[in-house]
This record gives C-alpha cells, sequence and structure tokens, in this order.
C-alpha cells in the first residue's frame, strides 16, 4: 500500500538546540504517525516534522496540528518556516509595516547592512548605514561623546546608544540599530572578553541596548551578532 510523506521545517533563533527539544517535548501525540527531528544551521535550530501514513489527508491534518502545537510551544523563537530565512521574514514585515531603518555598525563591519541589502527591494526601506570601526569615526560620523568613550570605552550599551541614536538623527529613519562588540580572536579583557557585544534599537520612543556574550571563532561571533540584530528588528517590527 503507498505510503504518503509530508513534512514541515521550523525555523528557531534565540535558543539552543536543548532548550528547544525540552519545548518541544510531548508535542507529537501518540499515534499520530508524526516525528520530530532536530538540527543546527548556525546559528539557527532547524525543527523538521514529518508526517507518514496511508491517507494523505490524514497524514496533512496530523502534521498541521503537531505544527500548531509547535508553534505554540516555541512562541517568539520561531520565525520562519521552510525556506523562509530570517532576512527574508525582516524584509516582508519593513514592507508591511513601512517604516524605514539606519544602521551604525562597528564589530560586525557591515555585515547586517549586507544581510539587509542582499535582497532587491531594501531601497524601499534601508536608508543608509555606518560602519564606525574606530572610535574617531564614531565621534565625527555618529557624534558619540568622547566621554562616553572615555568613560565606557567603545563596547558599552552607552556607546550603542549614542551610534544609534546618532544615525538615526543623521538619516531621519524609523528604526536605528546599532551593535559594537569584540569580535577577537584579540582585544577582549577580563571586564569584557571576546564576544561581549552590545546591541541598541533607537525609535522615536527612546532607545533600548542590551548586552551579550558571545562564543565562537571570530566569523561565528559577527554571524550570530548580525542575526541577533535581525531578530531586534523581527520582534520590533511584530510589535507596532
Amino acid at each position: 500500500m503507498r505510503k504518503f510523506t509530508r513534512t514541515r521545517l521550523l525555523r528557531v533563533f534565540g535558543i539552543p538546540e536543548a532548550e528547544t527539544r525540552a519545548l518541544l517535548a510531548g508535542v507529537v501525540a501518540p499515534g499520530s504517525g508524526v516525528t520530530v527531528s532536530f538540527g543546527v544551521d548556525f546559528p539557527e535550530v532547524h525543527v523538521r516534522l514529518c508526517a507518514e501514513g496511508d491517507d494523505d489527508g490524514l497524514a496533512g491534518a496530523a502534521l498541521a496540528d503537531a505544527c500548531n502545537r509547535a508553534r505554540q510551544r516555541l512562541g517568539g523563537y520561531l520565525f520562519g518556516e521552510e525556506g523562509a530565512t530570517i532576512d527574508v521574514v525582516v524584509a516582508e514585515l519593513f514592507r508591511r509595516k513601512g517604516v524605514t531603518l539606519s544602521l551604525a555598525e562597528s564589530c560586525t563591519g557591515g555585515l547586517v547592512a549586507k544581510r539587509i541589502t542582499d535582497l532587491p527591494g531594501s531601497s524601499d526601506y534601508f536608508l543608509e548605514g555606518a560602519v564606525t570601526y574606530s572610535d574617531a569615526a564614531k565621534i565625527r560620523a555618529l557624534g558619540v561623546s568622547p566621554r562616553f568613550l572615555a568613560e565606557h570605552g567603545a563596547v558599552s550599551a552607552e556607546t550603542a546608544t549614542a551610534m544609534a541614536e546618532g544615525i538615526r538623527h543623521n538619516s531621519g529613519s524609523d528604526l536605528a540599530l546599532a551593535v559594537t562588540g569584540i569580535a577577537g580572536p584579540g582585544g577582549g579583557s577580563a571586564e569584557k572578553p571576546v564576544g561581549t557585544v552590545f546591541l541598541a534599537l533607537a525609535t522615536a520612543a527612546g532607545c533600548r541596548a542590551e548586552g551579550y556574550r558571545f562564543s565562537g571563532s571570530r566569523e561565528e561571533i559577527r554571524t550570530i551578532t548580525a542575526v541577533t540584530a535581525l531578530d531586534w528588528l523581527r520582534r520590533h517590527l511584530l510589535s507596532l
């Protein structure tokens, strides 16, 4: 007898594979014919649900039921499904919400801007980006206070906030996101080791900044920082 198979890929960011597994424990109803598997495509976690049965309609219904339960458990960590990368999801949200963006990057060296502008039509919402790697560039191009840099350092919530507010003021964008950090392999300290990163998001209502401690190679730290920045944008746009 012919077997019918239906699959669905759920894309997760912000929690490790072990936590994803824990969230989805028991998500598949016994006897439903649905299985769930996990994989990592750094820095994402992929969850694949597969339904198999003698009837295509029943397999599809069982898969839909399991996917709905999985979506509820994953909440905001689920950013896309199937081929919807976080870049594509963020681009669609910008088009739907009708707001504009500017970026100020340090440790990512323009990687966030590249991912934004890799997609056609991004000029509709992305106004400009500044890669201000040196302290002098942060002061000159973004108006970051030399006092902030002297007191808190280039890698700090205060500097990230000033960078975001500076590029938003310069560009006139609705949103402005800034990134500053230490991607390594050198440059870290006991207080701020390699992988220390600060993000800030400025809007008309104010500016939010947060620090992270990432691990991995220079490339991995830059990659997870860029995806974290995109996820910040995704979550903010969903709240509008």
